[in-house]
């Protein structure tokens, strides 16, 4: 609404300061005319210029079967951040974002490791700061094939991204399995040294100890003194 606002004035400036058909030219009405064509191609020229900003935490779909949180750091022309996936049953993950804005054209790279899988979204779309939507198209290639092409919106949720957190992820099957078997072959040892000190001498007999015994003739196995054998 703002456009042809202002190219309207212009053009009521324009004719208002240009001669009538019946008065000559003279060297002070070409400098202060302005073509037509000029005023639009200088409005056209502050409109691109603009950067609006898009420094906020953001829900994004369109990705997902569920909302994707997303948060961008903006400088200048410049996007980049995090994103994460949290459902409730299924696998979490963590991205990374990279982008641009250029007027109200928005350009974003989301890439995710998805169960060693890596993938990346494409979004190309459009900011509306009356809504605060972005909407556009979604191109998601994995394993070097486009796995999904879709159209996405994203709504800003916050403007405080310091509160923004990555997403806690499970660790992935193989490395648990292998932090298992770790962990019982080292259950022996360790249920060996916890063993009673009484209970790991009771497996050896030291015969120094039952030596006055074997001298005197006490605790003897026939219970006969010495010398007393008859021999």
């Amino acid at each position: 609404m703002k456009k042809p606002m202002i190219i309207t004035m212009l053009l009521i400036i324009i004719f208002t300061i240009s001669p009538t058909q019946g008065q000559p030219l003279n060297d002070s009405s070409n400098e202060t005319a302005f073509p037509a064509e000029a005023a639009v191609a200088l409005c056209n020229e502050s409109e691109a210029g603009s950067v609006p900003s898009l420094s906020y935490i953001w829900s994004l779909t369109g990705i997902e079967s569920g909302p994707v949180t997303m948060v961008l750091h903006q400088d200048g022309s410049d996007l980049y951040g995090q994103a994460k996936y949290e459902p409730d049953n299924g696998q979490a993950w963590n991205a990374i974002v990279i982008g641009s804005v250029e007027g109200g054209r928005v350009y974003l790279v989301l890439t995710a490791l998805k169960d060693t899988v890596q993938s990346s979204s494409r979004l190309t779309g459009t900011y509306d700061a009356a809504s605060g939507l972005i909407r556009g198209d979604l191109l998601q290639v994995s394993n070097g094939s486009v796995s999904l092409r879709s159209e996405f919106q994203a709504m800003w949720i916050n403007p405080d991204i310091s509160s923004y957190t990555a997403a806690r992820l499970a660790l992935p099957r193989a490395e648990e399995s292998a932090l298992s078997q770790e962990t019982n072959a080292t259950l022996p040892e360790a249920k060996e040294s916890l063993e009673p000190e009484s209970s790991q001498k009771s497996r050896y007999y030291d015969v120094r100890q039952g030596a006055d015994r074997i001298l005197t003739g006490v605790g003897d196995i026939s219970q006969i003194p010495i010398g007393m054998s008859g021999l």
